[in-house]
Protein backbone atom coordinates (compact mmCIF):
# COMPACT_ATOMS: atom_id res chain seq x y z
CA UNK A 1 0.00 0.00 0.00
CA UNK A 2 2.14 2.86 -1.29
CA UNK A 3 1.11 6.37 -0.21
CA UNK A 4 0.57 8.95 -2.94
CA UNK A 5 3.71 11.03 -3.31
CA UNK A 6 4.90 13.90 -5.46
CA UNK A 7 7.62 11.70 -6.97
CA UNK A 8 7.71 7.95 -7.72
CA UNK A 9 9.24 5.67 -5.06
CA UNK A 10 13.00 5.28 -5.23
CA UNK A 11 14.52 1.90 -5.99
CA UNK A 12 15.78 0.42 -2.76
CA UNK A 13 19.11 -1.38 -2.57
CA UNK A 14 19.06 -3.72 0.46
CA UNK A 15 22.87 -3.83 0.58
CA UNK A 16 22.92 -0.07 1.08
CA UNK A 17 20.21 0.06 3.74
CA UNK A 18 21.70 1.68 6.84
CA UNK A 19 20.86 0.66 10.35
CA UNK A 20 21.05 3.29 13.04
CA UNK A 21 22.67 2.15 16.29
CA UNK A 22 20.23 2.65 19.14
CA UNK A 23 21.16 3.83 22.63
CA UNK A 24 20.24 0.99 24.94
CA UNK A 25 21.48 2.17 28.35
CA UNK A 26 19.31 3.54 31.12
CA UNK A 27 20.14 6.57 33.22
CA UNK A 28 21.80 4.40 35.88
CA UNK A 29 23.96 2.61 33.27
CA UNK A 30 21.95 -0.62 33.36
CA UNK A 31 21.22 -2.22 29.97
CA UNK A 32 17.68 -1.64 28.80
CA UNK A 33 15.59 -4.59 27.65
CA UNK A 34 14.11 -3.35 24.39
CA UNK A 35 12.19 -4.77 21.48
CA UNK A 36 14.68 -3.78 18.78
CA UNK A 37 18.46 -4.13 18.85
CA UNK A 38 18.87 -1.27 16.37
CA UNK A 39 16.77 1.35 14.63
CA UNK A 40 16.21 0.85 10.90
CA UNK A 41 16.06 3.32 8.00
CA UNK A 42 13.73 2.33 5.15
CA UNK A 43 12.82 3.89 1.79
CA UNK A 44 10.01 6.40 1.67
CA UNK A 45 7.66 4.06 -0.19
CA UNK A 46 7.40 0.90 -2.22
CA UNK A 47 8.66 -2.56 -1.31
CA UNK A 48 11.67 -2.89 0.96
CA UNK A 49 13.89 -5.44 2.61
CA UNK A 50 16.01 -5.49 5.75
CA UNK A 51 19.61 -6.59 5.17
CA UNK A 52 19.70 -8.38 8.55
CA UNK A 53 18.18 -11.85 9.08
CA UNK A 54 15.44 -12.49 11.60
CA UNK A 55 16.63 -13.27 15.11
CA UNK A 56 16.88 -17.06 15.47
CA UNK A 57 15.21 -18.84 18.37
CA UNK A 58 18.56 -19.56 20.06
CA UNK A 59 19.56 -15.89 19.81
CA UNK A 60 16.13 -14.86 21.08
CA UNK A 61 16.41 -17.22 24.08
CA UNK A 62 19.92 -15.94 24.86
CA UNK A 63 18.64 -12.35 24.90
CA UNK A 64 15.35 -12.84 26.71
CA UNK A 65 15.40 -16.30 28.32
CA UNK A 66 13.00 -19.15 27.70
CA UNK A 67 9.28 -18.66 27.31
CA UNK A 68 7.72 -18.33 30.80
CA UNK A 69 4.32 -19.70 31.75
CA UNK A 70 1.22 -17.82 30.65
CA UNK A 71 -0.51 -18.17 34.01
CA UNK A 72 -3.47 -16.04 35.06
CA UNK A 73 -1.04 -14.07 37.24
CA UNK A 74 0.21 -12.49 34.04
CA UNK A 75 -2.86 -10.26 34.06
CA UNK A 76 -1.74 -8.63 37.31
CA UNK A 77 1.79 -8.19 35.94
CA UNK A 78 0.43 -6.52 32.81
CA UNK A 79 -1.74 -4.24 34.93
CA UNK A 80 1.12 -3.33 37.27
CA UNK A 81 3.26 -2.46 34.25
CA UNK A 82 0.55 -0.06 33.00
CA UNK A 83 0.73 -1.66 29.57
CA UNK A 84 -1.57 -0.13 26.97
CA UNK A 85 -2.23 -1.16 23.38
CA UNK A 86 0.18 0.06 20.71
CA UNK A 87 -2.10 -0.21 17.70
CA UNK A 88 -3.43 3.32 18.04
CA UNK A 89 -6.18 3.17 20.69
CA UNK A 90 -3.88 2.79 23.74
CA UNK A 91 -6.58 0.96 25.70
CA UNK A 92 -5.18 -0.62 28.91
CA UNK A 93 -4.37 -4.24 28.12
CA UNK A 94 -5.50 -5.50 31.52
CA UNK A 95 -8.94 -3.93 30.99
CA UNK A 96 -9.31 -5.70 27.64
CA UNK A 97 -8.29 -8.99 29.23
CA UNK A 98 -10.80 -8.62 32.05
CA UNK A 99 -13.61 -7.91 29.60
CA UNK A 100 -12.55 -10.96 27.63
CA UNK A 101 -12.47 -13.20 30.71
CA UNK A 102 -15.94 -12.00 31.68
CA UNK A 103 -17.38 -13.28 28.40
CA UNK A 104 -18.31 -16.72 27.23
CA UNK A 105 -17.79 -18.57 24.01
CA UNK A 106 -14.77 -19.86 22.15
CA UNK A 107 -11.88 -17.37 22.29
CA UNK A 108 -9.48 -16.48 19.47
CA UNK A 109 -6.45 -14.29 20.21
CA UNK A 110 -5.04 -12.41 17.22
CA UNK A 111 -1.64 -10.80 16.70
CA UNK A 112 -2.49 -8.00 14.31
CA UNK A 113 0.44 -7.18 12.05
CA UNK A 114 -1.60 -5.67 9.21
CA UNK A 115 -0.41 -2.06 9.18
CA UNK A 116 -3.18 -0.18 7.45
CA UNK A 117 -1.51 3.23 7.63
CA UNK A 118 0.53 3.52 4.40
CA UNK A 119 3.53 5.13 6.11
CA UNK A 120 3.75 2.73 9.05
CA UNK A 121 6.51 0.13 9.11
CA UNK A 122 7.15 -0.52 12.80
CA UNK A 123 5.12 -3.74 12.98
CA UNK A 124 6.66 -5.22 9.84
CA UNK A 125 10.17 -4.39 11.08
CA UNK A 126 9.41 -6.02 14.43
CA UNK A 127 8.04 -9.16 12.77
CA UNK A 128 10.86 -9.41 10.26
CA UNK A 129 13.65 -8.92 12.81
CA UNK A 130 12.20 -10.32 16.06
CA UNK A 131 9.24 -12.61 15.27
CA UNK A 132 9.81 -14.83 18.32
CA UNK A 133 9.12 -11.97 20.72
CA UNK A 134 5.69 -11.42 19.12
CA UNK A 135 4.98 -15.17 19.07
CA UNK A 136 5.96 -15.38 22.76
CA UNK A 137 3.44 -12.66 23.59
CA UNK A 138 0.74 -14.37 21.52
CA UNK A 139 1.38 -17.71 23.23
CA UNK A 140 1.41 -16.16 26.72
CA UNK A 141 -1.82 -14.25 26.11
CA UNK A 142 -3.57 -17.31 24.68
CA UNK A 143 -2.50 -19.42 27.65
CA UNK A 144 -3.40 -16.79 30.26
CA UNK A 145 -6.90 -16.31 28.83
CA UNK A 146 -7.60 -19.91 27.90
CA UNK A 147 -7.89 -19.22 24.18
CA UNK A 148 -8.83 -22.05 21.84
CA UNK A 149 -7.16 -20.45 18.84
CA UNK A 150 -4.16 -18.19 18.12
CA UNK A 151 -3.78 -16.26 14.85
CA UNK A 152 -1.25 -13.94 13.24
CA UNK A 153 -3.07 -11.57 10.84
CA UNK A 154 -1.09 -9.94 8.01
CA UNK A 155 -1.73 -7.94 4.84
CA UNK A 156 -1.17 -9.73 1.55
CA UNK A 157 1.12 -6.94 0.28
CA UNK A 158 3.59 -7.93 2.99
CA UNK A 159 4.27 -11.17 1.11
CA UNK A 160 6.75 -12.63 1.08
CA UNK A 161 9.15 -11.12 3.61
CA UNK A 162 6.95 -10.67 6.69
CA UNK A 163 4.91 -13.83 6.17
CA UNK A 164 8.10 -15.81 5.58
CA UNK A 165 9.70 -14.44 8.76
CA UNK A 166 6.67 -15.48 10.83
CA UNK A 167 6.21 -18.92 9.25
CA UNK A 168 9.94 -19.68 9.49
CA UNK A 169 9.87 -18.74 13.17
CA UNK A 170 6.87 -21.00 13.78
CA UNK A 171 8.64 -23.94 12.10
CA UNK A 172 11.72 -23.27 14.21
CA UNK A 173 9.66 -23.30 17.41
CA UNK A 174 8.04 -26.58 16.40
CA UNK A 175 11.42 -28.19 15.70
CA UNK A 176 12.68 -27.19 19.14
CA UNK A 177 9.54 -28.32 20.93
CA UNK A 178 8.76 -24.76 22.04
CA UNK A 179 5.36 -24.70 20.43
CA UNK A 180 2.85 -23.21 22.81
CA UNK A 181 -0.57 -23.18 21.14
CA UNK A 182 -0.90 -23.97 17.46
CA UNK A 183 -0.66 -20.66 15.59
CA UNK A 184 -2.37 -19.93 12.27
CA UNK A 185 -1.02 -17.32 9.87
CA UNK A 186 -3.85 -15.67 7.94
CA UNK A 187 -3.16 -13.26 5.09
CA UNK A 188 -5.85 -10.71 4.29
CA UNK A 189 -6.38 -8.01 1.68
CA UNK A 190 -4.13 -4.95 1.64
CA UNK A 191 -6.97 -2.57 2.37
CA UNK A 192 -6.84 0.48 4.64
CA UNK A 193 -9.59 -0.91 6.89
CA UNK A 194 -8.59 -4.57 7.00
CA UNK A 195 -6.33 -3.97 10.00
CA UNK A 196 -9.14 -2.43 12.07
CA UNK A 197 -9.93 -4.66 15.05
CA UNK A 198 -13.55 -5.48 14.19
CA UNK A 199 -12.53 -6.14 10.56
CA UNK A 200 -9.87 -8.55 11.82
CA UNK A 201 -12.46 -10.29 14.00
CA UNK A 202 -14.72 -10.63 10.96
CA UNK A 203 -11.91 -12.07 8.87
CA UNK A 204 -10.75 -14.71 11.35
CA UNK A 205 -14.38 -15.86 11.59
CA UNK A 206 -14.39 -16.47 7.83
CA UNK A 207 -16.23 -13.30 6.78
CA UNK A 208 -15.11 -10.25 4.79
CA UNK A 209 -12.43 -8.12 6.42
CA UNK A 210 -14.60 -5.04 6.93
CA UNK A 211 -15.39 -3.13 10.12
CA UNK A 212 -18.66 -3.79 11.89
CA UNK A 213 -20.96 -1.38 13.68
CA UNK A 214 -20.37 -1.15 17.41
CA UNK A 215 -22.96 -3.49 18.84
CA UNK A 216 -23.03 -5.60 22.00
CA UNK A 217 -21.80 -9.15 21.39
CA UNK A 218 -24.54 -11.76 21.78
CA UNK A 219 -24.12 -13.94 24.88
CA UNK A 220 -22.17 -17.08 24.13
CA UNK A 221 -20.98 -15.90 20.71
CA UNK A 222 -17.35 -16.61 19.77
CA UNK A 223 -14.95 -14.05 21.21
CA UNK A 224 -12.00 -12.46 19.44
CA UNK A 225 -9.27 -10.50 21.22
CA UNK A 226 -7.14 -8.47 18.80
CA UNK A 227 -3.78 -7.05 19.90
CA UNK A 228 -1.23 -5.17 17.81
CA UNK A 229 2.01 -7.14 17.43
CA UNK A 230 3.99 -4.52 19.36
CA UNK A 231 1.55 -4.89 22.26
CA UNK A 232 2.10 -8.65 22.32
CA UNK A 233 5.88 -8.24 22.16
CA UNK A 234 5.59 -6.05 25.24
CA UNK A 235 3.46 -8.70 26.98
CA UNK A 236 6.40 -11.07 26.41
CA UNK A 237 8.77 -8.58 28.05
CA UNK A 238 6.47 -7.95 31.02
CA UNK A 239 6.18 -11.71 31.61
CA UNK A 240 9.94 -11.86 32.05
CA UNK A 241 10.19 -8.97 34.51
CA UNK A 242 10.34 -5.17 34.47
CA UNK A 243 10.48 -3.82 30.93
CA UNK A 244 11.56 -0.46 29.58
CA UNK A 245 8.86 2.14 29.01
CA UNK A 246 9.49 2.60 25.31
CA UNK A 247 7.47 2.67 22.12
CA UNK A 248 8.14 2.15 18.44
CA UNK A 249 7.71 5.01 15.98
CA UNK A 250 7.79 5.31 12.22
CA UNK A 251 9.18 8.77 11.43
CA UNK A 252 8.86 9.88 7.80
CA UNK A 253 12.12 11.65 6.99
CA UNK A 254 13.40 13.65 4.00
CA UNK A 255 15.03 10.54 2.49
CA UNK A 256 13.12 7.63 4.01
CA UNK A 257 11.31 6.25 7.05
CA UNK A 258 13.06 5.70 10.35
CA UNK A 259 11.69 2.92 12.56
CA UNK A 260 12.97 3.81 16.00
CA UNK A 261 12.43 2.78 19.60
CA UNK A 262 12.18 5.74 21.96
CA UNK A 263 11.73 6.15 25.69
CA UNK A 264 8.41 7.33 27.04
CA UNK A 265 8.68 11.02 27.89
CA UNK A 266 11.50 11.66 25.44
CA UNK A 267 11.42 14.55 22.99
CA UNK A 268 9.47 14.24 19.76
CA UNK A 269 11.90 16.74 18.28
CA UNK A 270 14.80 14.36 18.90
CA UNK A 271 13.01 11.61 16.98
CA UNK A 272 12.41 13.95 14.03
CA UNK A 273 16.00 15.17 14.02
CA UNK A 274 17.20 11.55 14.03
CA UNK A 275 15.15 10.98 10.86
CA UNK A 276 16.97 13.80 9.10
CA UNK A 277 14.80 16.87 9.70
CA UNK A 278 16.38 20.16 10.72
CA UNK A 279 15.36 23.19 12.73
CA UNK A 280 15.81 26.76 11.57
CA UNK A 281 14.93 28.22 8.18
CA UNK A 282 14.44 24.82 6.56
CA UNK A 283 12.23 23.35 9.24
CA UNK A 284 8.99 21.60 8.14
CA UNK A 285 5.72 23.46 7.63
CA UNK A 286 3.98 21.26 10.20
CA UNK A 287 3.69 17.64 11.29
CA UNK A 288 1.01 15.02 10.73
CA UNK A 289 0.77 12.76 13.78
CA UNK A 290 -0.93 9.36 13.75
CA UNK A 291 -0.92 8.76 10.00
CA UNK A 292 -3.55 9.33 7.34
CA UNK A 293 -6.40 9.43 9.83
CA UNK A 294 -4.35 11.58 12.17
CA UNK A 295 -3.97 15.21 13.21
CA UNK A 296 -1.94 18.12 11.87
CA UNK A 297 0.04 20.10 14.44
CA UNK A 298 2.32 23.08 13.98
CA UNK A 299 6.06 22.53 13.90
CA UNK A 300 6.45 24.61 17.06
CA UNK A 301 3.95 22.46 18.97
CA UNK A 302 5.50 19.23 17.66
CA UNK A 303 9.00 20.39 18.60
CA UNK A 304 7.82 21.04 22.17
CA UNK A 305 5.95 17.73 22.44
CA UNK A 306 7.01 14.63 24.30
CA UNK A 307 6.36 10.98 23.49
CA UNK A 308 3.90 10.37 26.27
CA UNK A 309 0.13 9.74 26.09
CA UNK A 310 -0.29 12.32 28.84
CA UNK A 311 1.26 15.04 26.69
CA UNK A 312 -1.20 17.06 24.53
CA UNK A 313 0.93 16.37 21.45
CA UNK A 314 2.12 12.90 22.44
CA UNK A 315 -1.41 11.58 22.77
CA UNK A 316 -1.97 12.31 19.06
CA UNK A 317 0.67 9.79 17.95
CA UNK A 318 -1.90 7.02 17.55
CA UNK A 319 -0.14 4.03 15.98
CA UNK A 320 3.20 5.81 16.23
CA UNK A 321 3.48 7.67 12.91
CA UNK A 322 5.26 11.02 12.66
CA UNK A 323 5.16 12.68 9.22
CA UNK A 324 6.57 16.21 8.96
CA UNK A 325 5.54 18.27 5.91
CA UNK A 326 8.62 19.55 4.11
CA UNK A 327 9.22 23.26 3.84
CA UNK A 328 7.72 24.50 0.58
CA UNK A 329 5.08 21.78 0.35
CA UNK A 330 1.43 22.86 0.33
CA UNK A 331 -0.52 21.53 3.34
CA UNK A 332 -3.85 21.87 1.52
CA UNK A 333 -2.55 19.79 -1.40
CA UNK A 334 -1.08 17.20 0.98
CA UNK A 335 -4.38 16.94 2.86
CA UNK A 336 -6.35 16.70 -0.39
CA UNK A 337 -4.30 13.70 -1.51
CA UNK A 338 -4.77 11.92 1.79
CA UNK A 339 -8.53 12.62 1.95
CA UNK A 340 -8.96 11.39 -1.63
CA UNK A 341 -7.17 8.18 -0.66
CA UNK A 342 -9.29 7.74 2.46
CA UNK A 343 -12.54 8.45 0.60
CA UNK A 344 -11.65 5.67 -1.83
CA UNK A 345 -10.70 3.31 1.00
CA UNK A 346 -14.02 3.39 2.85
CA UNK A 347 -16.02 0.29 3.66
CA UNK A 348 -19.10 1.55 1.80
CA UNK A 349 -21.40 0.41 4.59
CA UNK A 350 -22.99 3.71 5.65
CA UNK A 351 -24.04 7.10 4.29
CA UNK A 352 -21.09 9.06 5.76
CA UNK A 353 -18.69 6.69 3.99
CA UNK A 354 -20.57 6.45 0.68
CA UNK A 355 -21.63 10.09 0.30
CA UNK A 356 -19.95 12.21 2.98
CA UNK A 357 -16.30 11.32 2.40
CA UNK A 358 -16.38 11.85 -1.39
CA UNK A 359 -18.06 15.23 -0.85
CA UNK A 360 -15.38 16.24 1.66
CA UNK A 361 -12.62 15.02 -0.67
CA UNK A 362 -14.06 17.01 -3.56
CA UNK A 363 -14.20 20.21 -1.49
CA UNK A 364 -10.62 19.88 -0.25
CA UNK A 365 -9.44 19.10 -3.79
CA UNK A 366 -11.13 22.24 -5.18
CA UNK A 367 -9.47 24.29 -2.43
CA UNK A 368 -6.08 22.73 -3.17
CA UNK A 369 -6.42 23.51 -6.87
CA UNK A 370 -7.35 27.13 -6.10
CA UNK A 371 -10.76 26.72 -7.78
CA UNK A 372 -13.20 26.68 -4.86
CA UNK A 373 -16.92 26.69 -5.50
CA UNK A 374 -19.02 29.51 -4.12
CA UNK A 375 -19.26 29.21 -0.31
CA UNK A 376 -16.83 26.25 -0.46
CA UNK A 377 -15.59 26.51 3.13
CA UNK A 378 -19.09 26.84 4.69
CA UNK A 379 -20.16 23.83 2.62
CA UNK A 380 -17.12 21.88 3.77
CA UNK A 381 -17.88 22.83 7.37
CA UNK A 382 -21.44 21.58 7.02
CA UNK A 383 -20.26 18.28 5.49
CA UNK A 384 -17.75 17.74 8.29
CA UNK A 385 -20.44 18.38 10.91
CA UNK A 386 -22.86 16.01 9.13
CA UNK A 387 -20.32 13.16 8.99
CA UNK A 388 -18.73 13.47 12.46
CA UNK A 389 -19.76 10.67 14.81
CA UNK A 390 -22.29 9.17 12.40
CA UNK A 391 -20.24 6.49 10.65
CA UNK A 392 -20.82 2.78 11.17
CA UNK A 393 -17.11 2.65 12.10
CA UNK A 394 -14.57 5.32 13.04
CA UNK A 395 -13.09 5.71 9.55
CA UNK A 396 -15.14 8.81 8.65
CA UNK A 397 -14.19 10.43 11.97
CA UNK A 398 -10.51 10.16 11.04
CA UNK A 399 -11.15 12.14 7.86
CA UNK A 400 -13.14 14.77 9.75
CA UNK A 401 -10.39 15.21 12.33
CA UNK A 402 -7.70 15.45 9.66
CA UNK A 403 -9.48 18.20 7.70
CA UNK A 404 -10.43 20.15 10.81
CA UNK A 405 -6.83 20.09 12.00
CA UNK A 406 -5.66 21.31 8.57
CA UNK A 407 -7.93 24.34 8.90
CA UNK A 408 -6.83 24.99 12.49
CA UNK A 409 -3.07 24.73 11.86
CA UNK A 410 -2.83 26.08 8.31
CA UNK A 411 -5.59 28.69 8.38
CA UNK A 412 -3.64 31.22 6.29
CA UNK A 413 -2.99 28.63 3.60
CA UNK A 414 -6.66 27.63 3.53
CA UNK A 415 -7.76 31.26 3.32
CA UNK A 416 -5.44 31.91 0.38
CA UNK A 417 -6.81 28.88 -1.44
CA UNK A 418 -10.36 29.95 -0.64
CA UNK A 419 -9.70 33.31 -2.34
CA UNK A 420 -8.43 31.42 -5.38
CA UNK A 421 -5.00 32.99 -4.87
CA UNK A 422 -3.29 29.66 -4.45
CA UNK A 423 -0.65 29.38 -1.80
CA UNK A 424 2.82 30.80 -1.43
CA UNK A 425 4.37 27.36 -1.05
CA UNK A 426 5.27 25.07 -3.90
CA UNK A 427 2.71 22.44 -4.85
CA UNK A 428 3.55 19.15 -3.26
CA UNK A 429 2.73 16.66 -0.62
CA UNK A 430 4.17 14.24 1.82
Amino acid sequence: MTPPTAAPPRTFDPSAAPTVPAARVTGDDRPRVDLLTADVMLPAGGSWMIPAPAEALAEHAARFGRLPSGAVGLLEAVEDAGLTGHGGGHVPVAAKWRRTLAGRGRLTVVANGAESEPWSAKDAVLLRLHPHLVLDGLALTAQALGAARAVVWLHDEEEPATVRAVTDALRERTRHGDCGPVVEVLVGPAHYLSGESSAVAQAVAGRRALPTARRPRPAGAPRTLVHNVETLARVALVARGPAAATRLLTVVGPAGRLVTEVERGSSLLDAMLAAGWRQGAGRPEGVLLGGYGGTWVSWADAARGSIDPGDPVGRLLGAGIVAPLARGACPVEATARIVEYLAGAGAGQCGPCVFGLPAIAASVRRLADGRPARAEVPRLTADLDAVAGRGACHHPDGVVGLVRSMRAVFGEHVAAHERGAGCWTEKGGL
